[in-house]
């Protein structure tokens, strides 16, 4: 009982407090990050130097806050891909911060999924300490819930085939990022509640 209050009361502290939880300053380039992309391929953070960027943190098992955070990125894209000249210089970054279940694969079906523009709009995954480091790097907190572990065995042409189910839920800062060229974090948002026209000020603001 005392771990599910807990849960709760930071829950509440995550979603409710808007900015007031992060005290990052800056993207971590120059440390050396190498994620996956969606398509499975190394993704160096530095390769985002010279961009503004907007990033979104997620999980794809999210029933709550991640559809919200991951929707209004979407508007925000659509308006920044109706100029060209913007388009050219804004990125869009996903981040899971749950390695264990999103691997590129399972990034890519869920851009599918949301019908995202990926021509400037990148979905990122690693292995798990590189995530976690990174997360703590840009202060966006990650509470891992009481995990499920669900094992099934099968025969597949008399070998014994083994499939490891995880089920849980992550309580986590619910944040988009806006982030100049040279690696400024600009503004910072409640991404699940987040204004379109407040990130594109932002934006514009980091492209001065």
């Amino acid at each position: 009982m005392r771990y599910a209050i807990t849960l709760v009361a930071l829950f509440t502290s995550l979603t409710s407090c808007g900015r007031g939880l992060n005290y990052a300053d800056r993207f971590p380039y120059g440390k050396g990050y190498v994620l996956l992309s969606q398509s499975g391929k190394p993704f160096p953070l530095d390769s985002l130097r010279g961009k503004v960027l907007v990033v979104g943190y997620i999980y794809t098992n999210c029933p709550d806050i991640c559809p919200f955070i991951t929707n209004n990125m979407k508007k925000v894209q659509k308006a920044v891909n109706s100029s060209n000249e913007m388009k050219e210089k804004v990125m869009f970054v996903s981040i899971s911060f749950d390695p264990r279940r999103d691997n590129p694969e399972r990034l890519k079906e869920y851009a599918r999924l949301y019908k995202i523009d990926t021509t400037n709009w990148v979905f990122l995954t690693g292995d798990e300490a590189t995530v976690d480091s990174l997360m703590k790097d840009l202060a966006i907190v990650v509470e891992i819930g009481p995990v499920d572990v669900i094992v099934r065995t099968d025969t597949v042409e008399d070998e014994v085939v083994v499939d490891t189910t995880y089920r849980y839920e992550i309580l986590h800062t619910d944040r988009i990022h806006v982030i100049a060229p040279d690696g400024r974090i600009v503004e910072y948002f409640k991404g699940s509640e987040v204004e379109t026209e407040e990130v594109l000020k932002a934006i514009r603001k980091a492209l001065r």
